[in-house]
């Protein structure tokens, strides 16, 4: 029989009547992991970053629709699993269609085709310049989804359909001339109010470039060519209209010199005297003589 250790403490004590609660263990345990599952939620789930530009739309599944205020910039926090936080860009963006592959947001051919009100084929090259404001962020992801579905549910298709109704009212030849600044300006007030009926902010509509087909483009260039041969024409005659008027003033000064002359000459025989003497050359000698002595030269000389 094995002597027991006095200094060893059995417990329970031997003889009592100690049991342990093992469900009000099990159950701080629960309490426990609860309380460490809530914490790994909040750190991994309950916070979410707001870039610059942006900000962050919530939806809630306990209320069963998007807030109507959005989130700010910086490091925000949302209800873990309850509550969903999708980022939006309010900063000004751009979409571009584009005849030239790459050029784009569609790499292949994307100019908007229209016809013109004489009946002629265009393709207008255009970028929209547009932004989701912060206070209708919350609407348009309600309303139309994400910031894909801005581009292909409004600023594309209502982009094309407002250049196509307004260069309709316009013949060909006015898109390359100072009317062209008319219809970009009728493209932008109309654009700006079919953008606001799904509240997105339309900035500016640019025609960066408009092409025709190839048959109307090389009578453009004929015209071109015969409209600036005729310039080239009229400048010419012009400029010999100016030569003319210049002989004919410089003749009637050089006529006017001459009767002026003639009668400073008749005034002033003189004169005649004068412009003899010194136009003869330096090696030339003259001396006083008596009136009517003919004077002796060395023609040979």
């Amino acid at each position: 029989m094995v002597a027991k250790n006095p200094n060893i403490k059995v417990f329970p004590p031997e003889g009592s009547n100690f049991k342990p609660n093992f469900s009000k263990i099990a159950r701080y345990a629960k309490i426990k992991m609860a309380f460490l599952l809530v914490i790994i939620l909040v750190i991994f789930d309950g916070f979410f970053l707001v870039p610059a530009g942006h900000v962050g739309v919530m939806f809630d599944y306990t209320r069963g629709g998007v807030l109507e205020t959005a989130r700010g910039e910086g490091i925000q926090f949302k209800i873990p699993i309850i509550q969903k936080a999708t980022i939006f860009n309010v900063r000004t963006q751009e979409y571009t269609m584009s005849i030239a592959a790459g050029e784009g947001f569609k790499y292949e051919n994307d100019a908007i085709e229209a016809r013109s009100k004489d009946g002629q084929v265009v393709f207008v090259d255009g970028t929209v310049l547009f932004h989701i404001a912060k206070a209708n962020a919350s609407t348009i992801y309600q309303t139309l989804g994400l910031e894909r579905d801005v581009i292909e549910k409004v600023v594309r298709p209502k982009a094309r359909e407002t250049v196509r109704e307004v260069v309709g009212r316009f013949n060909s030849l006015d898109l390359v001339s100072e009317k062209r600044v008319e219809i970009s300006e009728q493209i932008n007030e109309e654009l700006t109010e079919a953008f606001a009926v799904d509240h997105v902010s339309m900035e500016e509509f640019v025609i960066r470039n408009v092409s025709f087909s190839p048959e109307f483009a090389a009578v453009i260039e004929q015209k071109e060519v015969a409209r600036q041969n005729i310039i080239t024409a009229e400048y010419k005659k012009q400029e010999a209209e100016q030569l003319k008027q210049k002989k004919i003033i410089e003749a009637e000064a050089d006529a006017e010199s001459i009767r002026l002359k003639g009668d400073a000459l008749r005034s002033n025989p003189e004169i005649i005297q004068l412009e003899f003497v010194e136009k003869m050359a330096d090696d030339i000698k003259w001396g006083v003589l008596p009136d009517n002595i003919v004077p002796l030269m060395n023609f040979q000389q």
